[in-house]
Parts: structure tokens; sequence; C-alpha cells
């Protein structure tokens, strides 16, 4: 079960290349949306405190400062919760996710070398619910481990129909050929 979760290197590799770049740019993208949402909040404000003073040396009625200044302030309402939306909805920084991934690696490979204490606090860290079933220990892990699983069964069962290393960079890229789907795949060969 453990081998099922194990990333060959050169796929952690490319992960961290491709994927870092891509949150890196999201994430960009994401800041300068923020920033320019927070730069027309603070034009009406500005506008707001203009206006305050023509209203101040009677070049504007209060009717229509009030009016415009309504109107400014619903804007601003709505920008402030645009920004507080684009902050909550940032993903988790993915730099985590992968260190797991070469972490989670890690330890089921090395887990038959571990103290029976450290292999049981990974276990537990891992298995959600654990069984028999007709002879066959049966077992369903937490998330993300139980998707990492079943890509990875996947990513090998196509390993074995086109015969190859197992170790392939290739059969992991999405879009290589028409065989593969645009999912990461990843074959298994540690077992």
């Amino acid at each position: 079960m453990l081998g099922d979760l194990v990333i060959p290197e050169p796929i952690l590799q490319w992960l961290a290349e491709t994927v870092l770049d891509s949150d890196r740019t999201e994430q960009a993208a994401r800041a300068e949306a923020i920033k320019r949402l927070r730069a027309r909040h603070d034009g009406l404000k500005g506008r707001i405190d203009t206006m305050y003073l023509d209203k101040l040396d009677g070049r504007i009625t209060q009717e229509f400062f009030d009016e415009r200044a309504a109107e400014w302030r619903r804007e601003q309402d709505t920008i402030l919760r645009k920004i507080q939306e684009a902050q909550q909805t940032a993903p988790a920084p993915v730099d985590q996710a992968i260190d797991l991934l070469g972490l989670t690696s890690k330890a089921c490979q090395s887990f038959m070398q571990q103290p029976a204490e450290e292999q049981r606090r990974l276990l537990r860290g891992l298995i959600k619910n654990a069984g028999w079933q007709d002879g066959t220990l049966r077992t369903t892990l937490f998330e993300p481990f139980e998707i990492l699983r079943r890509s990875n069964q996947e990513s090998y069962r196509k390993e074995t129909e086109i015969a190859g290393s197992g170790q392939d960079l290739e059969i992991w890229l999405p879009g290589m050929d028409s065989n593969h789907d645009s999912r990461l795949q990843r074959p298994l060969s540690y077992h």
C-alpha cells in the first residue's frame, strides 16, 4: 500500500519547477488585481474628500454631495468585498504540497527501516479506515493520500500496458500522446 504513495525524484523535481512557476504566476496576477482594486478604492476616497471640500465651499449642494458620496461608498464596499474574496480564495502554497509529496515518498520508501513507533505514527497519519475482507487488507487513506494512491495505481496500470521502465518522465507528462490522458501520471515501480 505504501508503494502506491511513492513518487520518483525526477517527477517531484518536474512538479516543483512546473507547478511552482504556475503558482507564482497566479499569485502575481492576484496581487496585481488586489493592487488595482485598492487603487480604485483609494481614488474613490479622494473623490469623496474633494467633493466634501467643494460642498463646504458652496460649489455643490448637500443633496448632490449625499447622492454621489453614497454611490461611491457603495462602490468602495463592493471593492472591499472583492479584495476580501481574492485574499480568502487564494489556494494554499503549492510548495507545501510538493514538500508533503516528497516527505510522504521518502517516509514510505524507508518504512521498513523505521522504528515501530514511527511506523505506527506514519500509518495513523495516512490510514483513515482499514479492515480485512475476503482475506485481504482493505484500506482507505486520508485525502490527499487516497487521491495520490488512485492516481499512481492508474498510472501503473497504463505503464504495464505500454511496458515502459516505470520511471520515464514522459508517462507522467500531460499531452505526450493520444494514449495518455492530460492528468499528471506516474507509474508505480516500488513494490
